[in-house]
């Protein structure tokens, strides 16, 4: 049998500690400095109020670090390295520091940004239900606004992977701050349980600052927060493409942008036969403009695109078939990459939208195999 060798790392790491930011129910935390790299990081201990309950969410805490490490996406908070002393009953997370104030106070004192946060936070939600991670843990102080006017989810202690539809079997017992959704009655929490306490958080952050004529989306969370689960908006993907069409109505673009577009658009239908219902659009602008740019490299000498699948790909996840012939002229890549670079994420996203819309048309195959 093989045997696997041990790599031990003896120097330890120093950090300067700044200053405590709070205790709550199981953790620590405080504000640390590693002035190697001249960055600051919040480090989360696992501590409990009290003694005698220190070991009854420990493995909660180390659920929480293995789910921070399956994510990334900027609107959840990231982690960096973790320490765990099972021996003594705690551990240590070393994450990312957010300088700002939670969800409900940055609302409060900006107003103006109602609708720019809610789309931040569908859009983490989004994240985590592709992933299969339930929060379970959504109130005010658990999503925070940077003072970049970032949203960041956080404390996952609570989290949960989700394997299967029994594991949305069974539900919570938190103090919650509000009415209860009817599948609580048959002990289910599940991705529109979190759309209910999602759409609950911002209809009372909206009511107590009066915010009813500057949210755009009411329509919309009415449909987050029914009480029945079976009338409730079906999931944080299709309030995010509803969120995003009715941008569409709010912003225009000139007769030369929509001519890139469509360059763009046409292309793809043009040389994307067929996707399947398991298909996923990317969403992730930071990887798209990155795939872009990489085809345009790889095409510097050519006048068309040699591969369609490279420029389906900056947009759609595999699986689906395309048509091989080269058809696709480079100046139409490089024209809309230039112009894509050059709007703004509000922008970026009503773009995707419209490029959802489209594929939506695209001829759909069942990917069932037998195993």
């Amino acid at each position: 049998m093989e045997t696997k060798d041990t790599v031990t790392f003896l120097r330890s790491k120093d950090f300067v500690m700044l200053k405590d930011i709070g205790q709550g129910g199981t953790g620590q935390t405080k504000l640390l400095k590693d002035e190697t790299i001249n960055e600051q990081f919040v480090c989360k201990k696992y501590s409990t109020y009290y003694p005698d309950q220190q070991s009854l969410y420990y493995d909660n805490f180390v659920n929480e670090i293995k789910l921070l490490y399956k994510i990334n996406h900027p609107n959840i908070v990231r982690i960096f390295n973790y320490y765990l002393y099972p021996e003594r009953v705690t551990g240590y997370i070393l994450m990312e520091y957010i300088d700002g104030e939670d969800i409900e106070a940055y609302i409060s004192s900006n107003p103006g940004e109602v609708n720019n946060i809610f789309l931040q936070t569908i859009n983490g939600f989004k994240y985590l239900e592709e992933n299969n991670i339930l929060h379970r843990d959504i109130r005010p102080n658990n999503i925070l606004v940077s003072n970049d006017r970032v949203v960041k989810i956080i404390d996952f202690g609570f989290g949960k992977n989700i394997a299967s539809l029994e594991d949305n079997q069974k539900s919570i017992t938190l103090n919650w701050a509000y009415s209860l959704p009817n599948e609580f009655n048959d002990s289910i929490y599940d991705f529109k349980t979190e759309i209910y306490f999602v759409g609950k958080l911002f209809e009372r952050i909206i009511q107590i600052n009066n915010l009813h004529k500057l949210f755009k989306y009411k329509s919309i969370l009415n449909k987050m927060t029914t009480p029945e689960s079976d009338s409730r908006i079906a999931s944080f993907y299709t309030i995010f493409r509803e969120v995003t069409s009715k941008n569409s109505t709010f912003i225009k673009f000139s007769s030369n942008e929509k001519q890139i577009y469509s360059n763009i658009a046409n292309s793809i239908m043009t040389v994307c036969s067929t996707i399947e219902y398991s298909t996923k659009y990317l969403d992730d602008i930071e990887i798209i403009t990155k795939r872009l740019d990489d085809l345009i490299n790889k095409s510097l000498l050519e006048d068309y695109v040699q591969n369609n699948s490279s420029l389906i790909n900056c947009f759609i996840a595999d699986p689906y078939s395309y048509k091989k012939s080269p058809v696709i002229p480079i100046e139409y890549i490089v024209s809309f990459s230039d112009w894509w670079k050059g709007i703004s994420n509000e922008y970026k996203i009503i773009v995707l939208n419209n490029l959802w819309e489209r594929f939506d048309t695209i001829k759909r195959m069942s990917d069932n195999l037998p195993f």
